[in-house]
């Protein structure tokens, strides 16, 4: 199964304007730490809603294998707007997603993976009794939640959902410390600035040279996603000629074509990944996923303190 995670980093609902008021704990670094988390706990395929501080933000995060959905009448929306914007962008490949505005970042990996484990349409964290983020959504119930036209935000377009509700106690206060609201948040952002050790692998595939890893992954995803190598491009926070060589070079080591292009337009014309192409990606991703879980259970063997 696929996870996914949605990060609204967008602008006032969420909170990300509270960073700016915050002495000692910085938006855009907070948001880095929740993707490192999300990477941690197994999440790959993560959404960034931006707006507020957009360019800002998306140039600091780039590099870290995160789309970004920007936004521009953030100021004009809610964090329904937020949620579905990113849940309809992940939902086509992704079977759950995680959602978490930007100003609830403390949250541990234990807690992530924990929630995966839990077999529900939706998933809640809660500490002592306090409901908290990030929710874990089932992609089934995403076009309930898009048509959701109430005023009580996601919770009401959840429960107007009828989806079956669980609700997970996690030994994890992060969950309900908001940045901004609590006393205690910066405290616990410094303390948990130094998070654990873990191992992440980079697979890459090589012939005469490396032609086949994590970023060209996610710029072909965009691809399939958007019908645009510019806007594919935009997203991920690459160059368009930076795009283009990834491309070039992958299809001259394989010795096929994997995105059929048409000219044309401003916009570069349109795009779309092949058959070969998306076989090529599946099978990447497959084999990514479980050289992970191997890398997972022979760093705890391996350093683990005897």
């Amino acid at each position: 199964m696929r996870f996914g995670a949605v990060i609204a980093a967008a602008g006032i609902p969420g909170g990300f304007a509270a960073y700016d008021r915050a002495e000692h704990a910085d938006g855009p670094d907070m948001v880095r730490r929740m993707i490192r988390v999300f990477h941690q706990a197994g999440v790959e395929d993560i959404a960034v809603v931006t707006g507020y501080k957009a360019e800002e933000t998306e140039k600091r995060l780039a590099k870290l294998g995160a789309v970004f959905l920007r936004n521009p009448g953030y100021a004009g929306e809610q964090m329904l707007d937020y949620a579905v914007r990113g849940l309809d962008y992940l939902s086509r490949g992704c079977r759950k997603i995680f959602f978490c505005p930007a100003d609830v970042p403390l949250f541990s990996a234990e807690t992530v993976r924990a929630m995966a484990g839990i077999n529900s349409p939706v998933v809640i964290p809660a500490y002592k009794g306090r409901k908290g983020h990030p929710i874990l959504i089932d992609a089934e119930i995403v076009p309930a939640i898009r048509s959701y036209r109430g005023e009580r935000g996601l919770k009401g377009a959840v429960d107007a959902s009828g989806a079956e509700v669980f609700l997970l106690e996690v030994a994890d206060p992060g969950v309900a410390v908001r940045a901004g609201e609590d006393r205690v948040f910066e405290t616990m952002a410094a303390d948990r600035e130094i998070s654990p050790i873990y191992a992440r692998v980079k697979v890459q595939l090589v012939r005469n040279a490396p032609f086949f890893g994590p970023g060209i992954v996610t710029l072909l995803k965009q691809i399939q996603a958007l019908g645009s190598v510019r806007e594919a491009c935009e997203k991920t926070g690459m160059s368009y000629s930076k795009g283009w060589s990834l491309i070039r070079t992958a299809e001259r080591e394989l010795g096929y074509t994997i995105v059929e292009r048409s000219p044309g337009g401003k916009g570069g014309g349109a795009a779309e990944v092949n058959s070969r192409g998306l076989a090529l990606l599946e099978r990447y991703e497959r084999f990514e996923k479980e050289i992970a879980d191997i890398a997972r259970e022979k760093y705890r063997e391996i350093f683990a303190e005897k």
